[in-house]
């Protein structure tokens, strides 16, 4: 089911996966940042290295930061169990990545590091939704970067031998769903629930976006 528009009538019966549904709903976002500027100059392979490093230190400051609240929830959330577990596991999977990056960067940490306004709203816009009473909301949050990042490494056109094939090919695979669809099916149940996830998907794909734009 494709439905655009905030004031669309709908039950949540009538979608069968939620995750398809926000992305649907949200694709014209994902094709806006397929052609940003900023991946024309990945595949034009004229990328400047100032503006690459610029850019790959506001994703740490983005991944470092997702990281602090993802502990944040993993140690105040006790039940349900299945949402406590997801969001233990995100925090683990995203602390091994921050850890790695960090360490192929050879940094320590990135408090040296200044966030720009595209990547501040972007993690406010987590800590607004870390305040919702019902976690799930969360778990939605989470969603629109894996899966924005897997829909342009699908997308996107890149040698195997080019400098920013590996980043292309990590997020190859489209798993990202797998992780989330059962979680999210099963607690957006109303649709009253699922409009506001998918107001909450759309935000987060346009912060994606502004980010992208700012890099």
């Amino acid at each position: 089911m494709y439905c655009p528009h905030s004031g669309c009538s709908f039950t949540a019966k009538q979608i069968d996966d939620v995750c398809e549904y926000f992305w649907n709903n949200s694709l014209d976002l994902a094709e806006e940042i397929l052609n940003l500027d900023f991946w024309k100059k990945i595949k034009s392979y004229s990328m400047k290295a100032e503006r690459f490093q610029r850019f790959t230190l506001q994703d740490m400051l983005y991944l470092d930061g997702v990281t602090a609240m993802l502990k944040e929830m993993s140690e105040k959330v006790t039940q349900p169990e299945d949402l406590k577990v997801f969001i233990q596991e995100r925090h683990s999977s995203y602390k091994t990545f921050r850890d790695s990056c960090l360490q192929n960067l050879l940094m320590k940490d990135l408090n040296s590091i200044e966030h720009t306004p595209a990547i501040q709203k972007y993690l406010d816009t987590y800590r607004e939704v870390m305040k919702e009473s019902d976690l799930v909301y969360f778990v939605v949050a989470l969603l629109p970067c894996p899966r924005v990042w897997s829909w342009i490494a699908q997308n996107l056109q890149l040698p195997d031998h080019g400098a920013h094939y590996i980043r292309k090919s990590d997020n190859e695979g489209g798993q990202s769903e797998k992780r989330f669809r059962p979680i999210l099916n099963k607690y957006l149940n109303s649709a009253e629930k699922v409009q506001k996830a998918n107001d909450i998907f759309r935000r987060q794909m346009q912060n994606e976006r502004d980010f992208f734009c700012s890099s």
